[in-house]
C-alpha cells in the first residue's frame, strides 16, 4: 500500500512571517545632508547678500594725528541667487495587491521606505553632480600622473597633498577647512597606505576611534565623510547594474558648525516647502479611478556652492 508523499499532503510551502529580504543603502552611506548644511527658505527662488571679501581682508588703517580727521574705509556688497527644484515620486497599492499580499510587512511601510530611498538617492546624486566635479571649486587636482595617485603607495603623499589643499583654502577664505569627503574606494586605499598606517598608530584617537575618525585626526580635519551609497544605473526593467554615486574622488572643504548671518561656507542646501520644514512629506490618499491607495513624496531644494575658494577637489585620485 503506497503512502502519501510530501507533495501529496503539502501543495504549497508556508510563507515565513519572521523574515523578508530587502536592500537599502544605510543612512550612513549618504553624505549630502552632512556635507552641505540645510537652510529652510520661504520662497522657491530668491537672492542672498554676499560681503565682498577683499574689503574685509584689507588693512586700511592709517596713522592719525591727534585732533585730526579719522581715515575712512568701507566695504562692498554683491548678491547671489538660488533656485530650488522639486523632485517627486509616488507608489500605488491596488486593492487586489493588498488583498493578495502574503509578505510579512505592511505594504504602506514598504512603499514609504522605497520612496524615502529614492529621494535620498536623488539628493545624493544631485549633490555629487554639484560638488564632486571639476570646474566647481577654486582648485582642481587631477590624478593624471600615476605617481601622484594615492593608490600608488611608493610615491604618493596623501598627507602632504591634503596639507597643501588646507593651506590653499585657508589662504583663500581665512578659514581652516574642516571636512574631507571621499568615495569608498578612496577611503579603502587611504587606510591601507603605508604612510597613513604609520601615522595613525601614533594618534591618540586611533586606539578607540573608527577608521574615519582616525583618518580625520591624521589629516587634521573635524570629519571624514565616506560617500558609499550605490544606485542602479540600468534602465527600468533591465538587469540591475550598480555603481557608487561618489567614486574615485575626494573633496576638502570648509563647513560651518551651523548656518547663520555672516557665516561663510563652501555651500548650502536651500530647502523650500510650503508651510515650512524641509519637505519629504508623504501623504496617502485613495484613488477611486485606480482602486488603489497612493503614497506621494516630494522635496524641493538645491545644492548651492556659495564660496568656490572654500573647496579643493581631488579628481580621479585612486586606481
Amino acid at each position: 500500500m503506497s503512502k502519501p508523499t510530501r507533495t501529496d499532503v503539502r501543495a504549497v510551502d508556508p510563507v515565513l512571517t519572521n523574515m523578508l529580504v530587502g536592500y537599502m543603502n544605510e543612512p550612513a552611506r549618504f553624505v549630502a545632508d552632512r556635507a552641505a548644511p540645510g537652510i529652510p527658505v520661504n520662497s522657491s527662488a530668491g537672492t542672498f547678500f554676499v560681503f565682498d571679501q577683499k574689503y574685509w581682508m584689507l588693512d586700511d588703517a592709517k596713522e592719525r594725528a591727534w585732533g585730526g580727521d579719522f581715515p575712512e574705509g568701507g566695504f562692498g556688497m554683491s548678491t547671489d541667487t538660488y533656485k530650488t527644484e522639486q523632485w517627486a515620486t509616488s507608489h500605488s497599492i491596488p486593492d487586489e495587491t493588498r488583498a493578495d499580499n502574503q509578505a510579512p510587512m505592511e505594504l504602506e511601510q514598504a512603499g514609504i521606505m522605497r520612496l524615502a530611498q529614492i529621494q535620498a538617492l536623488r539628493k545624493e546624486r544631485l549633490f555629487a553632480a554639484a560638488y564632486m566635479a571639476t570646474g566647481v571649486w577654486g582648485t582642481d587636482a587631477t590624478g593624471g600622473s600615476t605617481s601622484t595617485k594615492w593608490s600608488t603607495y611608493a610615491t604618493s603623499d596623501p598627507v602632504g597633498d591634503i596639507r597643501t589643499a588646507k593651506r590653499t583654502i585657508s589662504q583663500s577664505i581665512a578659514q581652516f577647512p574642516n571636512v574631507l569627503i571621499m568615495g569608498e574606494i578612496v577611503f579603502d586605499k587611504l587606510i591601507n597606505h603605508p604612510d597613513l598606517i604609520d601615522r595613525i598608530k601614533y594618534t591618540a584617537r586611533a586606539t578607540v576611534a573608527t577608521m574615519e575618525q582616525a583618518l580625520a585626526a591624521v589629516m587634521g580635519v573635524d570629519e571624514v565623510l565616506v560617500g558609499a551609497a550605490i544606485y542602479n544605473t540600468a534602465n527600468e526593467g533591465q538587469t540591475g547594474s550598480y555603481s557608487p554615486i561618489v567614486d574615485d574622488d575626494a573633496l576638502l572643504l570648509y563647513r560651518p558648525t551651523s548656518p547663520g548671518i555672516f557665516v561663510p561656507a563652501a555651500g548650502y542646501t536651500f530647502h523650500w516647502a510650503p508651510g515650512g520644514g524641509l519637505g519629504g512629506v508623504m501623504p496617502i490618499y485613495y484613488n477611486d479611478d485606480k482602486h488603489a491607495d497612493v503614497i506621494q513624496s516630494k522635496a524641493q531644494y538645491v545644492h548651492k556652492v556659495v564660496a568656490t575658494g572654500a573647496g579643493y577637489f581631488f579628481s580621479d585620485y585612486v586606481d
